[in-house]
């Protein structure tokens, strides 16, 4: 077998445990929560909600760990996550239906959203993203949990039963059902799977990015980004089919504010976080501007994304990722 084969199949395999992983361990995790009658919602804000970001993690993680130019493949990771998130998945899901964007999302989350943005790509201005700017973006994340929690205390009983159901649902109503020792081993097979998967992930994605001349920074913000955003694809799909679009999109906006806040923050403080400054020309700019562009679109009343719209946005993600891999790749230096 040839080493770019392996390497592909490495590197598909690596996706696989990443996504199985991250799923065993929020499900196990999640049912253990709930047998010691940890409420639903917290559930919902920690368990899940950094569970399902656990690829992105460790895939970041790992590749800053190992330095040198692997640590490229971390940042590239979360800014073309980013940009997925709100060019690649919200432009698909407006071709598919029309959406209409809820004014709080558009008063509160979106605009703290942007904020974040901005910060990021600040701390990022000077080529890396320090331990104590990591600790501002995590002391970022415990404040917008918190503040996500007491606004979940303040929904009408109905509401909250309703988000009662949809994390028993999530669970197959098997909390009560299943030994501890179960969900446990969950766990632990999860633990092993998300280490493994991003080990594997980012080992061969250094192989392939050699192999076709192209740096690991271009690798993470196109493949890697794109295959660690599958599951919000997904869910995103999912939930507009199903005629919740206000859902998909505040799980859009969600991941880009945990992507930025747990993933770089936990990242950098773990180890000072390289981030390119070539990045300013284009990377940055391209991740900002599908930042703002949907809540521009969206302002008219009634707040609408629709087809055109959507339209919009995959045409500026297929062309940044053209303009990647034609004229913006960094070449790999001897």
């Amino acid at each position: 077998m040839s080493p770019l084969l392996l390497n592909l199949i490495l590197f598909v395999a690596g996706f696989a445990l990443l996504t199985g992983g991250a799923e065993f361990l929020v499900r196990g995790a999640s049912r253990l929560a709930l047998r010691l009658d940890v409420s639903p919602v917290v559930i919902g804000l920690t368990v899940v909600a950094f569970g399902t970001s656990l690829p992105e993690l460790l895939v970041s993680l790992i590749a800053n760990l190992e330095g040198g130019t692997a640590a490229e493949l971390a940042i590239g990771n979360v800014v073309g996550s980013n940009i997925a998130n709100l060019a690649l998945i919200l432009g698909i899901v407006a071709v598919l239906r029309v959406i209409q964007l809820e004014r709080q999302l558009m008063k509160r989350e979106y605009p703290l959203m942007l904020l974040v943005s901005v910060i990021f790509v600040y701390f990022a201005a000077d080529g890396q993203i320090n331990r104590a700017e990591g600790l501002m973006l995590m002391a970022g994340l415990l404040g917008f949990t918190y503040f996500s929690y007491t606004l979940s205390r303040e929904l009408p009983l109905e509401e909250q039963s309703e988000v009662l159901e949809y994390v028993e649902e999530s669970l197959d109503g098997e909390a009560a059902v299943r030994p501890a020792f179960w969900n446990l081993g969950l766990v632990t097979v999860g633990i092993v799977g998300l280490v493994t998967g991003a080990n594997w992930l980012v080992d061969s994605a250094q192989f392939i990015a050699r192999y076709f001349g192209v740096s690991e920074l271009v690798i993470g913000l196109t493949v890697v980004a794109l295959g660690t955003s599958l599951p919000e694809l997904a869910t995103s799909v999912v939930a507009v089919l199903r005629k919740e679009g206000d859902i998909a999109v505040g799980n859009l906006v969600g991941s880009n504010l945990f992507n930025m806040l747990a993933i770089i923050g936990i990242t950098a403080t773990v180890r000072p976080l390289p981030a390119p400054t070539h990045m300013l020309r284009v990377d940055f700019p391209v991740m900002l501007l599908v930042a703002v562009l949907p809540l521009v679109l969206a302002l008219p009343k009634p707040h609408l994304m629709n087809r055109w719209k959507g339209l919009i946005l995959l045409v500026i993600y297929f062309a940044y990722n053209f303009w990647l891999f034609n004229s913006g790749y960094v070449p790999v230096t001897p």
